[in-house]
This record gives structure tokens, C-alpha cells and sequence, in this order.
């Protein structure tokens, strides 16, 4: 047990450096635009709405089961996880233009020295993360089950009861 990396500086070795704060805060401005540009580029390609109102994350899951089932990323020349990423940017903008108190957050990241994290913050919770929807295709069957849209229902009744 001695010998097994801590979890926290298994995920700070992916993090980008930076020498300060803002340089991080502009790098991750950056990175979600890039993200949010990449995606809605490949929307547009399907035809698929994304409006970044809460339901276009029926329209977001339905489109990463067709590109799922049909390899369509290849096309792309994007991974699968690359997509879910910009899908989590996504997910988040959404939760940051419609929920009360919720904010793009970057912090310096405690187990690894030059480290920022993006999260979100609702509230008195913040979520640090790359990718909200790693292996997605394993936690939900298909795009029935509108897995993304519920779990933003779910913030959203959490964040009303506050």
C-alpha cells in the first residue's frame, strides 16, 4: 500500500503546468471555446441542434450514440474520449447559463506543484474534471435513457432547493 500513488497525484500528472493563476484561467477559457467550437463544427455536420438550452442534451446524447454505433468519429480524426470531453464542456456551459450559482472555476491543484483544474461550481459543491462522461456508452444503453439530460434535472432540482 505504500508504494501506490495517491489518486490526486495519478490526476495531477495529466494537468497541464502554468506558471501562475491567470495564465491557467486564460488557457481553460480557451480550451472550452475550442471544445465548444469542435463540437458544435460536428453538430453542424449532422444537422443536430445544439442550442445550449438544457433539452439540446437530448439532441447532444442522441448524436454520441450515432457517432458511437456508426464509428463516425473517425472522420474526425477524433477519439471517443475527446468527444466526451467536449461534451462535458458542453454539459457544464449549459449548467453554467441555467442554474443559479454555477461558475466555471479554475484552482491550483494541491498534489502536484504548477497544476490548475477546471471545474464547476454549484453552490458549495465544485467538481473538478476532464471528461464528466468517460465510457459513456457503458453507463447508459442508449440515447433513450437520456442520461446527460436527467442528470442536468437533477442539478437543477438540487440547486432549487437551496
Amino acid at each position: 500500500m505504500e508504494n501506490q500513488p495517491h489518486t490526486g497525484e495519478e490526476y495531477g500528472k495529466n494537468l497541464p503546468d502554468f506558471p501562475n493563476e491567470f495564465t491557467a484561467i486564460a488557457f481553460y477559457y480557451d480550451y472550452r471555446n475550442d471544445q465548444l467550437d469542435l463540437l458544435l463544427d460536428i453538430a453542424g455536420y449532422f444537422d443536430v441542434k445544439l442550442n445550449f438550452e438544457p433539452d439540446s442534451l437530448i439532441n447532444l446524447e442522441s448524436l454520441y450514440f450515432h457517432l458511437f454505433r456508426t464509428n463516425g468519429l473517425f472522420d474526425f480524426q477524433l477519439t471517443l474520449e475527446e468527444f466526451e470531453s467536449c461534451m462535458s464542456v458542453y454539459f457544464g456551459e449549459i449548467v453554467v447559463r441555467h442554474l443559479k450559482n454555477a461558475d466555471w472555476v479554475v484552482s491550483k491543484y494541491p498534489y502536484a506543484e504548477e497544476k490548475y483544474a477546471m471545474g464547476l461550481r454549484r453552490g458549495r459543491f465544485t467538481d473538478y474534471f476532464s471528461n464528466l462522461f468517460e465510457q459513456h456508452y457503458l453507463a447508459a444503453k442508449d440515447e433513450l435513457q437520456m442520461m446527460i439530460y436527467q442528470r442536468f434535472l437533477r442539478m437543477k432540482k438540487r440547486a432549487e432547493l437551496k
